[in-house]
């Protein structure tokens, strides 16, 4: 019988089903499958939901990736607006 000990934290498991969903979109961002907006909406909806409850490295890195995709988005509509 396996111990209790031998089992991953609630935080740590989380943290690594966060990783992969993280890994599967951001690979569809980055093959064009998906808009910067569809992306945005699954890196904030990732954040919302498992901050505080998986690593910190996990959800600074969500943070991090979210400022980047408002940034760009910022850089696209100010590149329209000037076209």
């Amino acid at each position: 019988m396996t111990s209790t000990d031998d089992w991953p934290s609630h935080a740590d498991e989380l943290g690594r089903k966060t990783s992969e969903v993280l890994a599967k979109w951001t690979g569809a961002y980055d093959a064009g499958r998906i808009t910067i907006k569809e992306y945005y909406l699954v890196i904030v909806s990732l954040y919302d939901s498992t901050s505080g409850l998986m690593p910190r490295e996990i959800s600074d890195l969500l943070a991090n990736i979210e400022k980047e995709l408002r940034d760009e988005a910022a850089r696209r509509k100010a590149a329209k607006a000037g076209v």
